[in-house]
């Protein structure tokens, strides 16, 4: 299920009228230049983005020589409106990937993404971030060159490592994942979009590092006390307070960390939104912080995981801890045991988190996801394995009857009408899916 709000007039690159007379006659090339600058101009501040300035500045400053600089390799995936290709760097024979953009399929929204990614990511410079190497722009094309990450999504480690998973493993990636957050949030950057596919590892070998990638709905607030209230995101991962259409800042980001953290370490998300087809149940349940720490499935996992979970998703944001306290958090500092080696263990760790893709095709109306692959993985379940998923798909199915029976929790849930785009605080596209 995917729903695409737009609080604007379709309008695509080229719609606006050319601008001021000539006092003398432009050329043919000119005009179109000019037409396609004021353009893009006026286009993006019709967004509402504080920082459309230097949004403009991005694209007015894009490089123009890729072709002349690396050569274009394979397709790595593709999505609405980029496709993602390796590419090779002709002076250093060095290899990167390079997202590329039709400019001409491209609206205020995803124009907007498509600069706002580049623009922050040229100002972080971190282990755990993606890096972002040039920006560049052809007559139909706008191509951001990054580094390529050859390690696939956290998804894929898991599914294909040959021994058992540790939870001091899960421990070293949250760390990762962690540290490069206090580094976006210091720099007053709000991701907005944080979940398990946008979390990358640079590597397929045993001590690779986490990145975090995917910055087209981030935003840099002018303050450390500024908020937003732009409703977008994934609905199994948005905090109570996005939900609401109220004003939220970072700890909307920690909530999503927790739903991340939640289901790396059982398998399963914490509010069930890929078997939840209701949008105001899922609310519901995430406005209420109705979730648990089931068992079995989280009988052996450490009390001090679970309290860490704990501290991330508060209801309330004031409540939640900040990525820098929660580095300090004892799971941070203890010797955790292996999870169970059983058979049983092996399918809740593993095949699970691996099936989970069915719920990895989220906001495809926006911008290709990093180095997506061109054919969706087909996974083997075995009998004990679906003898599981059936156990969490009634796991999901008692938690909705509760949610939809216990008179305390019958009150309703204020949220944006996602049906009534005219409540919608903002003029920005606003993309949420449940698949």
């Amino acid at each position: 299920m995917e729903i695409l709000i737009r609080t604007m007039k379709d309008t695509k690159l080229g719609e606006c009228c050319w601008g001021p007379s000539h006092d003398t006659d432009p050329t043919k090339e000119q005009l179109l230049d000019s037409l396609k600058a004021q353009s893009i101009d006026s286009l993006l501040r019709t967004v509402g983005n504080p920082n459309v300035n230097a949004l403009i500045e991005v694209e007015h400053d894009a490089k123009t020589n890729f072709r002349e600089t690396f050569a274009l390799g394979r397709k790595l995936g593709s999505g609405a409106f980029a496709t993602v290709y390796e590419c090779k760097e002709l002076l250093t024979n060095k290899t990167f990937a390079c997202k590329v953009y039709d400019r001409h399929k491209l609206d205020a929204g995803a124009l907007e993404c498509a600069l706002t990614e580049p623009f922050l990511l040229r100002r972080m410079y971190h282990a755990g971030i993606l890096r972002c190497k040039a920006f560049y722009k052809e007559e139909d094309k706008y191509i951001m060159v990054m580094e390529e990450l050859q390690g696939g999504d956290v998804f894929e480690m898991l599914k294909h490592s040959k021994s058992h998973i540790l939870e001091r493993d899960m421990c070293r990636l949250v760390k990762m994942f962690l540290e490069a957050l206090v580094y976006i949030h210091a720099r007053n950057i709000l991701h907005r979009d944080l979940k398990l596919e946008n979390l990358m590892l640079d590597s397929t070998g045993p001590n690779a590092s986490l990145k975090i990638v995917d910055f087209g709905f981030a935003i840099l607030l002018p303050s450390k006390e500024a908020t937003v209230t732009e409703v977008l995101g994934t609905p199994g991962y948005m905090a109570p307070e996005v939900i609401r259409g109220g004003p939220y800042s970072k700890p909307a980001d920690i909530w999503s960390a927790g739903v991340i953290v939640y289901t790396l370490l059982c398998g399963y998300p914490p509010f069930h939104h890929d078997r939840i087809g209701n949008l105001d149940t899922l609310f519901r349940a995430i406005c209420y912080g109705y979730y648990f720490f089931d068992s079995p499935y989280w009988n052996d996992i450490s009390f001090e995981a679970k309290d860490l979970i704990s501290s991330m998703l508060r209801v309330n944001p004031s409540e939640r801890a900040t990525a820098e306290a929660l580095l300090k958090h004892s799971w941070f500092s203890q010797q955790q045991p292996p999870l169970p080696a059983s058979p049983r263990a092996q399918v809740n760790t593993l095949k699970v988190i691996g099936s989970l893709r069915s719920f990895n095709r989220i906001l495809k109306a926006r911008v290709a996801k990093h180095y997506a692959t061109q054919h969706e993985d087909h996974i083997d379940i075995d009998e004990e394995a679906k003898a599981h998923h059936e156990a969490i798909d009634q796991l999901a199915q008692e938690k909705v009857h509760a949610l939809e029976t216990d008179e305390s929790l019958q009150a309703p849930i204020p949220h944006v009408d996602l049906k009534q785009s005219t409540l919608l605080p903002t003029t920005r596209y606003n993309v949420i899916s449940l698949h």
